[in-house]
Order: structure tokens, then C-alpha cells, then sequence
């Protein structure tokens, strides 16, 4: 009995020497499994055992302790880039349009400091383009114990909720407890609220509404009076609302408000700003802008308020009698020069109160257009232009028929593609294959362009503004090869190509050259069928297109518009032939849409096109 006790002591004194090793050992081990980041001058260490005195981060399994610095407590302040969604988040009616990336730009350089862009110079050489994303460097408040503890979370690659995900890429002020002029608050469910503040109201300045300008189909020209904010010149120095502008808001009487986009809707002279009411318009070719639905709203509407959004405040500017977005004509005007062009007859007349009729002939392009008008006044079914008003000097130009009235925004006539504008296609086709056999000439856009401007000749459909497009995008495409190898582009003079008062002007319409036409069938020796298809709605603002397999193809393209001219057409390729059908998506709802498909042969570079389908409409629900 004795013997057992002993033993039974001696049992309980080697656990109780046991148990306090393991005891001692947990802190030793806790402290070699600790980590350590600075922030802001402070030091945090954590660990993923409960150590005395640290503070557990959620359900994350991780603790955390200020050990060195005076930490923060309360509200700091940083900067960030933020989605348009997240920009204009309560701030606008809808942010349901805006994508994550939501503009594509082809300009090699970055104009506007804020606008949040992966423009890299190399990449976007390569890419041809780059991506705006959102709005750059914007202010942001956030919750300091949120801040620290999202960026534990990311040094420990824990994976983010959403509110940690965005705390993480915030940039903390030089001094973060320094409150900005305004901000946007992070709030702990991973959104975003505004604190704006009003600097100014403007009440005396002028809108100007232009529809189908250069820059979108709807362009409003803000003109000051007394005050002198927007920008409206070459240089930012002197406007307050420059080129570093955030955001533009668009509201209208009865409170509905849109924000805008940069390079889509905004540029750096932010006095003027444009946009899109369907997905078929690109403005200027530099940047498309995916938030068509909301601008769609504002037709018929009256905007009575723009709100100019810069990192030190906003600017609102409102308008007494507003800014009626009238709606766009339903039907498509058509009309024809005369072989000496010196009349223009329209095809149809249309139905509009108080309507002008403008013939326009213009030079240049972008900024340095000269418009020369050769008639304005009542519309008629024929009118006589006056050709004179065109300098005996100026250069090659294009042809333009609008029409303008009371209760419709602008009509632009579709006319077709003139005598002059094929010359300078057909030369402007040679030059590019020219530029492209040169040595180390690897051009996709380039190339593109070319054979979209031999497609352009062997269409017959194709407008006169399609091929003017294509003239002003080829020209400056070829103007890098002018200093290489390749023959310097020289556009046919003004004698040739279009001067409308000429006899080459006067001569009947002749055959474009075979290879223009047709620059790609002989090369493959390929014969591809005439494509038929079938066209059906598909669910909101999309539609299913159908086609017969070609064994023959490489592909198919199917091209839409909600012009019967297919102005501000869009093309899809199919890249496989066994494919037969595509659904079609974000489209514009209740819009009538026409659609026609083609098959294509691909060897190596050379693409070869069968005959288009027969066009089908659709109605979009």
C-alpha cells in the first residue's frame, strides 16, 4: 500500500512538472509565431495565438497589438481609386450601367490625371489603347481600427471581405488625420457615401444643346457669364474645374441624375461634355461609354442642373428654362447630289415643326474642322447649294445634311458615298498596303482600317459619313510612315478628290477597281455561299441571331444597327464554323434593330467574304 502512494505521488509531481512546461512553453511559442507590419510610422505585431492584450480581428483567427508608435483611433483619411460605380454611388439614381471597366480608349497618352486608367506607354503602343477603370485619387475616409486591421489581414494574405478589400488599397494621407476638403466615407459593409461640399452655385451661365455632334449624339456647351471656373482653353492655370475634374452629374426637374465618364462623356475642357443615348454611337473612336441606358432616360426630359465634381468640392451650375433632350427621328432620311453638285434632292420629306435644312461641306477634322455652308433654310424636296461659299483653296472635305427642328434632336440625312470620297479610299488602300509591306510593318490597325474601307466600297449601302470616318482615320494612321521607307500618303488634290465644283465632280458614277472592291477572293480562291439567318428577341435588351453552317468558313460576322444604312453598325465574329448562333446583349430596349450575317474564309492574313443574308429586323423587348 505504502509502495502504491509513493508511486502515485511521484506520478502527480512528474504531470505537475509537465504541466508547467507546457504552460511556460505557449507564450515562448506564441512570440517566435509573431509577425510585425508598420503603418504610418506605427508598429503592429500580430499572431494567430491569443496573446495577452491583442485584439482578435473578426472570425479571421488572427490577434493584433499597437506594440511601438501612438497608433490612431477614430476617423483617418487617404486617397484611392474608385469604379464609377463606387464614385457615384449615392449620388446618382442608378449605378446598375457602369461596368467594372468601362471605357476603351485607342489615344496613346493619358489627358486627364484623374481618371483612374492601366495605361502603361509600352502597353498601350502594343494594345493600341488603353482602359479607363474609374476615377483616380479620390478622398477617402476611413474607420482607422478597419484600415489596420485590412492591412494585417492582406500582410498575413488572409483572404478580404469586401470593406477590408477596400480599406487595404487606400494610400494614407501625409498627415491622416487632416480632414479634405470633401470625401467619400468607406463604410464597414464595403460601400461608399458621400461628404460633398458645394464651393459655388453658378445661376447665370448658358447651356447650349448640339445633337449628332463630333463628340455624341448629344453635346451640351456650358457658357459662363461673370464667373470663370470651367476650363475652356489649352491650359488648366486660372480654371478651378480643370483637367483634374472627377465627375460630372447631370440632373434633371423632376431629380434624376446621371453621372458622366471620363474620355466618353468628359474632357479636359469640361465646359463641354457629350453622350450617347444607344450602344450603336462611339464618340470620336477614342473612348465608348457603357451607361447608354441611363442616358436614354434623359430623353424628353429637362436638365436643369449639372454638378462639376473636383477633388476640393463641386461646382453646380443651374439653368432656369433648362435644357430640353429632344428625342431622336424614328425613321431614316435618305437623300442625293446631283452629278454636278450642285443641287441636293432629299428621298423622303420628313414630318417636323419649324424644320431647317442644312447642306454643309467641311475641312479638317476634330478640332480643326472648317464647316463651309453651301445651304440653309426651308426644307424642300430639292435645294440648289452655293458653291461658291467654298474657297477657291481649301482643301479636300466632306459633305454633311442635317436637318433641325423644334420637337426632334438633329436628323442627319444618310447620303451616299461620294466619287471624291472613293478616290481617296481606293488611294488611301493602296498606301496602306504600301505602309504594310515595309520592312517590320506589323500594323493590326492599320490593317483593320484598310480592309474596312474595301468593305466600305463593295457595300453599296455605305453612307458618305461612314466613308468621311474612315478617310480622317486612315490619314492619320498613315501619317507614322511618312518618315519611314514607304511612300509619303498624299491624298488626291483637291481638283481630284473633292472640290464639288469640278469636272472629275461632274463625271457619272464609276466602277471602284476590282481590287478595292474584291481585294480578298482571289487570293484564297475560295467560293463562300450567300448566309441565311434567322433573328428573334431573346429576353430584355437582348436578341438571338441564327445562321446556316458553312463547312467552307473559318467563321462567321454578324453586323447590327438600328440604322436600315447600318450607320453606327457593330460587327461580332464568330470564330468557328460549327457555331450557328449568338445571343446578342445590351442592347437598347424597345429598338427596333437590323441584322445580317456573312460567312469568311481565313488564310493565314487574307480573309475571304461570302455574301451577306438578307436583312432581318427586330424588335428589342
Amino acid at each position: 500500500m505504502r509502495k502504491q502512494k509513493l508511486l502515485t505521488k511521484a506520478l502527480a509531481a512528474s504531470m505537475a512538472v509537465f504541466m508547467s512546461v507546457s504552460q511556460l512553453s505557449v507564450p515562448a511559442f506564441a512570440a517566435e509565431g509573431t509577425k510585425s507590419v508598420s503603418i504610418a510610422g506605427s508598429t503592429y505585431t500580430y499572431s494567430a495565438e491569443a496573446l495577452e492584450g491583442y485584439t482578435q480581428i473578426g472570425n479571421s483567427g488572427l490577434y493584433y497589438k499597437l506594440t511601438n508608435g501612438t497608433g490612431f483611433s477614430g476617423t483617418i483619411y487617404g486617397t484611392s481609386n474608385l469604379t464609377y460605380k463606387e464614385f457615384y454611388s449615392g449620388d446618382v439614381s442608378s449605378t446598375d450601367s457602369f461596368d467594372v471597366v468601362t471605357t476603351a480608349s485607342t489615344s496613346k497618352y493619358s489627358v486627364l490625371s484623374n481618371a483612374w486608367t492601366d495605361y502603361k506607354k509600352e502597353s498601350a503602343e502594343a494594345a493600341g489603347g488603353y482602359h479607363v477603370k474609374g476615377v483616380a485619387n479620390v478622398n477617402i475616409a476611413v474607420d482607422s481600427d478597419l484600415y489596420v486591421e485590412s492591412i494585417i489581414l492582406k500582410d498575413a494574405n488572409k483572404e478580404l471581405s469586401k470593406a477590408y478589400e477596400e480599406a487595404s488599397d487606400i494610400t494614407l494621407n501625409e498627415n491622416p488625420t487632416q480632414v479634405p476638403s470633401q470625401y467619400k466615407t468607406l463604410q464597414n459593409n464595403g460601400s461608399y457615401v458621400s461628404n460633398n461640399k458645394t464651393v459655388t452655385t453658378v445661376t447665370d451661365a448658358v447651356p447650349t444643346l448640339t445633337t449628332g455632334s463630333t463628340w455624341g449624339e448629344y453635346e451640351i456647351d456650358v457658357v459662363e457669364t461673370s464667373t470663370k471656373y470651367l476650363r475652356n482653353s489649352r491650359q488648366d492655370e486660372g480654371f478651378p474645374v480643370n483637367s483634374t475634374i472627377q465627375g460630372i452629374i447631370l440632373e434633371t426637374t423632376e431629380g434624376y441624375k446621371v453621372g458622366l465618364e471620363h474620355l466618353s462623356n468628359i474632357w479636359v475642357q469640361p465646359y463641354k461634355l457629350s453622350f450617347n443615348v444607344t450602344n450603336e454611337a462611339a464618340t470620336m473612336g477614342i473612348a465608348k461609354s457603357d451607361n447608354t441606358a441611363e442616358f436614354a432616360k434623359l430623353v424628353n426630359k429637362t436638365i436643369n442642373k449639372i454638378t462639376y465634381v473636383t477633388p476640393e468640392g463641386n461646382y453646380v451650375y443651374t439653368f432656369a428654362d433648362g435644357i430640353f433632350i429632344k428625342p431622336a427621328y424614328s425613321e431614316e432620311i435618305s437623300g442625293t447630289f446631283s452629278d454636278d453638285m450642285k443641287s441636293f434632292t432629299l428621298n423622303q420629306l420628313p414630318t417636323v415643326k419649324n424644320g431647317t435644312l442644312t447642306v454643309t461641306y467641311t475641312v479638317g477634322s476634330g478640332h480643326m474642322k472648317t464647316p463651309y455652308t453651301l445651304y440653309s433654310g426651308a426644307i424642300a424636296k430639292s435645294v440648289s447649294l452655293d458653291l461658291n461659299a467654298i474657297p477657291s483653296d481649301a482643301e479636300g472635305g466632306t459633305y454633311s445634311v442635317t436637318i433641325s427642328c423644334d420637337d426632334y434632336a438633329d436628323i442627319y440625312v444618310a447620303i451616299p458615298v461620294t466619287e471624291a470620297q472613293k478616290a481617296q479610299l481606293q488611294e488611301l488602300i493602296k498606301q496602306a498596303e504600301t505602309a504594310l509591306k515595309g520592312a517590320g510593318a506589323d500594323d493590326s490597325v492599320l490593317l483593320a482600317h484598310k480592309n474596312e474601307a474595301a468593305e466600305l466600297l463593295a457595300n453599296e449601302s455605305s453612307t458618305s459619313a461612314d466613308a468621311a470616318d474612315l478617310v480622317n482615320e486612315l490619314t492619320e494612321l498613315l501619317k507614322p510612315y511618312q518618315s519611314t521607307e514607304a511612300p509619303t500618303p498624299s491624298i488626291p488634290d483637291s481638283t481630284t478628290a473633292s472640290k464639288p465644283n469640278t469636272t472629275t465632280a461632274a463625271k457619272p458614277a464609276t466602277k471602284p477597281a476590282t481590287t478595292a472592291k474584291k481585294p480578298n477572293t482571289t487570293a484564297t480562291k475560295v467560293k463562300l455561299a450567300k448566309q441565311t439567318t434567322k433573328v428573334k428577341a431573346n429576353g430584355k435588351k437582348k436578341i438571338k441571331v441564327s445562321w446556316k453552317k458553312d463547312k467552307k468558313a473559318s467563321g462567321y460576322e454578324i453586323t447590327y444597327s438600328t440604322k436600315k444604312s447600318f450607320k453606327g453598325k457593330k460587327t461580332i465574329v464568330v470564330k468557328s464554323n460549327k457555331t450557328t448562333s449568338k445571343v446578342v446583349k445590351k442592347l437598347t430596349s424597345k429598338k427596333k434593330y437590323f441584322v445580317k450575317v456573312r460567312s469568311y474564309k481565313q488564310v493565314g492574313k487574307t480573309k475571304t467574304y461570302g455574301a451577306y443574308s438578307k436583312v432581318k429586323t427586330v424588335k428589342v423587348k
